[in-house]
């Protein structure tokens, strides 16, 4: 492919996307991204008002030696180009994954702290990048969604990505490198057959191309079709979906389980995909063994950060939660002024609250805060009598897991108010007065 058709097919693959409020660039400083930054570059300045601005993200992982100098290259050659660069050092923290996994998920969540609403993020992979996936998922024992290879497009955070090269070679991509004499980064790690997909790269796939010099073709022609399949069954799974997930989230099990076993779990895995989980096989057997747990045993599976939990006929995704204390070392009492934000100690979460008329707290009461500890009685206003607190959390069907972590809103000696879940008699402000409406932050997932 000459230089002047890869422009056109940018050109082409990126016409869809000219409404973007702006396009990021990922730049390694690899001949792949430096290729599609000056493509890019070229692009937008051939029609600057054709075309959003661009700007370029750069991830230090910090485990190169020469990582500090890539960047810095990286922004010199978006400065030589007027684009604005935004570098992002991360730190990797190996969760048993590996470190190439573990680079990829500090990667990716660098992209999502910069791409905000109506922007893209274009990433340069091509053709044999996809082929290199195919054959380690396939190595792993991916299923047709693994094997369907990386998405042209899909959901980045709070905007998308794009990867318009996909389709090219990276025969084209070193080709456009050489017309035009751009310079960039050699990664010599890349020559460490330790990692997989160097390996594969170096060793396997030649030895293949000696026997099927055509298997770049067929291996990306299976890939179209797997991924064809693989959308079909997205459809199909959202459409079910639809009959599943209850109105608070949860998963309801008495519409999963008399499904076929290979389905509940196709189900279980779209539905988890929500959260930003992709469980892998034995992941979805524990889970599924949780729905036959007993009903008081609060079972559990952990997926990425994120715990999976069974409470009456639902399952539901929460965040991972710190542990509880012993009762006595976990009382807590706090003095409380609802127009500020209350950080809750032990992993509790916080409260906050806004100012309304007629509706919430009262605002002319002081309030303080404090944990459960047993025993506690309160009156909701839509009850005719008090109840235990105990009681009115069962009756209310709040989860096992958030009835010890609930914060309540006391005033005086009583009960004003349970979390954001209700306000008692006495204190709720009288119509047309001023109060304050709380809302109880949960805690958020181990590591935020």
């Amino acid at each position: 492919m000459s230089d002047a058709a890869l422009a056109a097919h940018l050109a082409l693959a990126l016409e869809p996307y000219r409404h973007y409020r702006r396009w990021w660039i990922a730049c390694s400083g690899g001949v792949d991204s430096m290729v599609l930054l000056h493509a890019l570059t070229g692009l937008v300045k051939a029609s600057p008002t054709q075309w959003p601005p661009l700007s370029v993200i750069h991830v230090n992982h910090q485990i190169h030696p020469h990582a500090a100098q890539w960047a810095q290259q990286v922004a010199r050659s978006c400065a030589l180009h007027g684009i604005p660069c935004e570098v992002k050092v991360v730190s990797i923290v190996d969760a048993g994954e590996g470190l190439e996994a573990a680079a990829r998920r500090a990667r990716y969540e660098a992209f999502k702290s910069v791409v905000a609403e109506q922007e893209l993020l274009l990433l340069a992979h091509h053709r044999d990048d996809q082929i290199e996936t195919f054959f380690l998922r396939l190595l792993r024992g991916s299923g047709v969604a693994g094997l369907a290879g990386m998405p042209v497009q899909r959901v980045l955070g709070r905007g998308y990505l794009l990867r318009p090269l996909l389709q090219l070679t990276r025969a084209d991509i070193m080709a456009y490198a050489h017309a035009f004499a751009l310079s960039w980064v050699d990664d010599d790690s890349n020559a460490d057959i330790r990692f997989d997909r160097n390996f594969l790269r170096q060793q396997v796939l030649p030895m293949l191309a000696q026997r099927w010099p055509d298997y770049r073709d067929t291996v990306a022609r299976a890939v179209a079709y797997l991924d064809e399949s693989n959308q079909l069954l997205q459809r199909l799974a959202d459409r079910d979906l639809a009959m599943l997930v209850q109105s608070d989230g949860g998963c309801s099990l008495n519409a999963l389980l008399p499904l076929p076993r290979p389905q509940q779990k196709w189900l279980l895995r779209a539905w988890l995909q929500q959260f930003g989980i992709v469980p892998g096989s034995a992941q979805l057997d524990q889970i599924l063994r949780i729905t036959t747990a007993a009903v008081d045993a609060q079972p559990c599976v952990v997926c990425s950060g994120i715990e999976i939990r069974r409470f009456q006929q639902a399952l539901y995704a929460v965040p991972a939660l710190p542990p509880l204390l012993p009762p006595l070392l976990r009382d807590f009492e706090l003095s409380w002024t609802p127009g500020q934000i209350l950080e809750l100690p032990l992993g509790y979460g916080a409260l906050r609250a806004e100012s309304a008329f007629g509706s919430g707290l009262r605002a002319d009461r002081h309030y303080r805060v404090c944990n459960r500890r047993g025993g506690e009685r309160c009156h909701p206003l839509a009850r005719e009598h008090s109840q235990t607190l105990k009681k009115l959390l069962q009756e209310a069907h709040i989860p096992l897991w958030w009835r010890d972590r609930v914060p309540l809103i006391c005033c005086g000696d009583e009960i004003a108010a349970v979390g954001d879940f209700w306000v008692c008699r006495g204190f709720a402000a009288a119509p047309g007065a001023a109060g304050w409406v709380q809302t109880w932050v949960r805690p958020a997932p181990l590591g935020e």
